[in-house]
């Protein structure tokens, strides 16, 4: 009897078996911030908010949801995803937030270009988040810093204000599902707090 062939075919049939597996195992999760029905119109807002695509270090922008395991290792998840990149993620839910937040704003996302002289004055809202994950101690933690920026056709770019957050905040429910319920929870705070400050510049 060849025990070596026996044993070859053996191995093929469970690496098959695994990747199905992990195949019928894999989850993907995403925010699930409802989306309200709403319109405006520029003429009717006092100032207009332009929400940069939120930056994250390193790999904390991948697909795999991230876990620190200590002060010095993060885990990404192979079988637990994000639905779409996190940077992505995190500005549609940035953008919703503030727009709802601030209803005499025209608040969109990205720095699209326009020819007209009357929205060429505008702020510009960038996130640099520097933590976006789990813990092993049940928390889930957001932070980072966000920039607030005024351009006119005469001054130009000037940087107005420059603000550090960091959310730990304990998971609502165990594993990754309680994980992300969290990071959105907190996210959605941070933005909140974010429009809060936002309204009270006198336009």
């Amino acid at each position: 009897m060849n025990y070596k062939l026996i044993a070859f075919v053996s191995s093929l049939f469970v690496l098959s078996a695994c990747s199905q597996t992990s195949f019928s195992t894999m989850q993907y999760y995403q925010f699930s911030q409802p989306i309200t029905a709403m319109k405006r119109l520029s003429d009717g807002t006092q100032a207009q908010l332009r929400v940069n695509t939120v930056q994250l270090r390193g790999s904390l922008n991948n697909r795999g949801i991230a876990m620190v395991l200590d002060n010095n290792r993060i885990n990404a998840a192979n079988y637990h995803l994000w639905n779409e990149s996190p940077d992505l993620m995190l500005t549609a839910s940035a953008h919703q937030t503030l727009y709802t937040k601030l209803e005499n704003w025209m608040v969109i996302k990205g720095l699209p270009v326009i020819t007209d002289i009357d929205q060429q004055t505008y702020y510009e809202l960038e996130y640099e988040l520097h933590h976006f994950n789990g813990d092993q101690n049940g928390n889930a933690n957001i932070a980072g810093l966000w920039r607030l920026y005024y351009t006119t056709p005469e001054s130009g770019r000037q940087l107005k204000a420059i603000n550090y957050f960091n959310e730990i905040t304990p998971l609502d429910e165990d594993g990754y599902e309680g994980l992300v319920m969290t990071l959105e929870s907190t996210w959605l705070e941070i933005n909140q707090e974010v429009g809060a400050e936002l309204s009270k510049l006198t336009l």
